[in-house]
C-alpha cells in the first residue's frame, strides 16, 4: 500500500494529526522534541460522499444480508519524528529520519501556526520559514517527492496558499485525507454483491486486469472481461437489473483502464 509520510520540525502537531487521523491515540504526544523515533503507522479511511449514497441506494433497491458493509477506501499515513536544520548533516537523528521519509511514496509538509504555551516552540514562527528550512533539508538529502503544504491552525480559513487544519479539533481533517489520496494519483472503483459494497484504490491509469487483481490476487492473470458501469448511474437505476434493462452496462476487455467512479463486476476464468 503507498503511504504518506507526515513531516515538520519538532513539536508542530504531527503525532496530533495523526492521532486526529486515525481517531484514537496511537502516537505519543509530549511537549519535548523526539517524541517520535520510530514511525507510528495507521490506516485511514478515505471521506467518500458517493460511497455513502451508493450504500444507500443498494441497502433500499438490491437483496443483501443482514450484515452488509460499506467498505471505504484507505490512505497509510506515517507520523514521522520532527526534522531540524541541518538534519541532512545528522543534526537531531537526521539521517534516521530522512532515511524513514525516503520510504514514503508522497508527504505532508506539516506547518505551525497556533497559539500553545503547553507545546514549547524554538523554530521559525512563519509557515514559509518553516517550509524553507524543510524544503532545503529534503533538497540537500536529494528527497523528491509528490508534497502537500499543511497549516496546522487555531484559526482554519478558505482554501489559500496552503492546506488549513486544526490538528486537535479535526477541522479540515477530510479534506486533507482527500487531498493526500489524490496526492498519491489514486482514483476508486468499487464492487459489490450481496455481502458488501467495498470502494477499491487504483493508479490512474491502471487497467481492469490489474483493478481485478486488487479484489483478488488470481483475477489478474485469469481475467476474462469486465462489466462496467459509473456509479452516478447506478444510481440513477437504483439496481445492476434495472441499469441492465436501461443500457447503462458497459463490455470492457483488457485494455480498459479503469475510471474514477467505476462500478466493476469482473469475470475470471480459471488460473493457468
Amino acid at each position: 500500500m503507498l503511504s504518506v509520510g507526515i513531516v515538520g520540525l519538532p513539536n508542530v502537531g504531527k503525532s496530533t494529526l495523526f492521532n486526529t487521523l486515525l481517531k484514537k491515540q496511537q502516537a505519543v504526544v509530549a511537549n519535548y522534541p523526539f517524541t517520535t523515533i520510530e514511525p507510528n503507522v495507521g490506516i485511514v479511511p478515505v471521506p467518500d460522499e458517493r460511497l455513502e449514497e451508493l450504500g444507500a441506494i443498494i441497502k433500499a433497491h438490491e437483496k443483501i444480508q443482514a450484515s452488509f458493509q460499506v467498505i471505504p477506501a484507505t490512505v497509510r499515513f506515517v507520523d514521522i519524528a520532527g526534522l531540524v536544520k541541518n538534519a541532512h548533516k545528522g543534526e537531531g537523528l537526521g539521517n534516521q529520519f530522512l532515511a524513514h521519509i525516503r520510504e514514503a511514496d508522497a508527504l505532508v509538509l506539516l506547518l505551525r501556526d497556533f497559539s500553545d504555551e503547553t507545546v514549547a516552540y524554538a523554530g521559525p514562527q512563519s509557515p514559509e520559514e518553516q517550509l524553507e528550512i524543510l524544503k532545503e533539508e529534503l533538497s540537500q538529502a536529494k528527497i523528491e517527492k509528490p508534497s502537500l503544504m499543511v497549516v496546522n491552525t487555531d484559526h482554519p480559513g478558505p482554501a489559500g496558499k496552503f492546506l488549513t487544519i486544526n490538528a486537535k479539533s479535526g477541522e479540515g481533517i477530510d479534506r486533507l485525507i482527500k487531498e493526500a489520496y489524490r496526492l498519491l494519483n489514486l482514483i476508486t472503483f468499487y464492487s459489490y454483491n450481496e455481502k458488501e459494497l467495498r470502494a477499491w484504490s487504483i493508479k490512474e491509469g491502471g487497467f481492469a486486469p490489474e483493478a481485478a487483481g486488487k479484489i483478488h490476487s488470481d483475477f489478474e492473470k485469469a481475467f476474462i472481461k469486465a462489466e462496467v458501469i459509473q456509479a452516478n448511474k447506478l444510481i440513477e437505476a437504483t439496481s445492476w437489473q434495472k441499469a441492465r434493462e436501461k443500457g447503462f452496462l458497459r463490455q470492457e476487455g483488457k485494455n480498459y483502464p479503469v475510471q474514477d467512479g467505476d462500478i466493476i463486476y469482473f469475470k475470471a476464468g480459471r488460473r493457468l
